[in-house]
């Protein structure tokens, strides 16, 4: 991911990017820190921003309710969006999943089938559990039983996300395929453009759109 924003990062002449460890860097020139790194990582970016209050964009998976303990913490200090998955088109998904599911009238089973390449460490994928969350909180109503998540890592796949709703009429899916790392950069990159406009507290990408980002 790195290697992505670094590379859109080139053809922007309003962003310039650096590691924000390195030496010669004055935190007064950081605008934001965006981290899509690990859980290791994740920590030093938060330390980082809560010590210099500078805003905080992750897309960091496998964070641990210990990594959660100091989100809810640093977001009373800094602006912090965490956010698995940046892309406009998960967002589009779940706002059509969201549509489909105030449409009916009965329940549905649900089955999600991630895949991702073989170098993946985390499973089920952020953006996976991400959406079970979006499921279980506005939707729960609609859910018969528990969400089967089916992770699977298989050559170079960016991220295929499919989300199976079952009822007694058949069989509906939704489906995203991620092809390139450059829809995630791309979406990182428009929540740093913003979110020093935005006021002290934690966001989810969600809220960044609604802002037209």
């Amino acid at each position: 991911m790195g290697q992505a924003i670094q590379a859109q990062c080139k053809t922007l002449s309003d962003i310039q990017v650096n590691d924000f460890l390195a030496k010669e860097n004055n935190p007064i020139d950081v605008s934001a820190v965006i981290d899509f790194s690990s859980p290791e990582g994740f920590v030093n970016a938060l330390r980082f921003c809560v010590t210099n209050k500078i805003p905080l964009i992750s897309g960091t998976t496998g964070l641990s309710a210990k990594h959660f303990e100091g989100v809810t913490a640093a977001k009373k200090i800094i602006p912090i969006l965490i956010a698995p998955n940046m892309s406009l088109g998960i967002a589009n998904l779940k706002s059509s999943i969201e549509k489909y599911l105030i449409s009916i009238n009965t329940t549905v089973k649900v089955k999600i089938i991630e895949i991702h390449h073989t170098h993946k460490k985390d499973s089920p994928s952020g953006t996976a559990l991400d959406i079970i969350r979006f499921l279980e909180s506005h939707h729960a109503n609609k859910i018969n039983g528990l969400i089967d998540v089916q992770s699977y890592r298989i050559g170079n796949i960016f991220g295929i996300h499919r989300i199976e709703f079952q009822s007694e009429d058949g069989i509906i899916n939704f489906q995203h395929i991620a092809s390139s790392r450059d829809v995630f950069a791309t979406g990182a990159l428009k929540a740093a453009r913003s979110i020093n406009s935005m006021e002290i507290g934690e966001y989810s990408f969600a809220d960044f759109l609604n802002k037209k980002l």
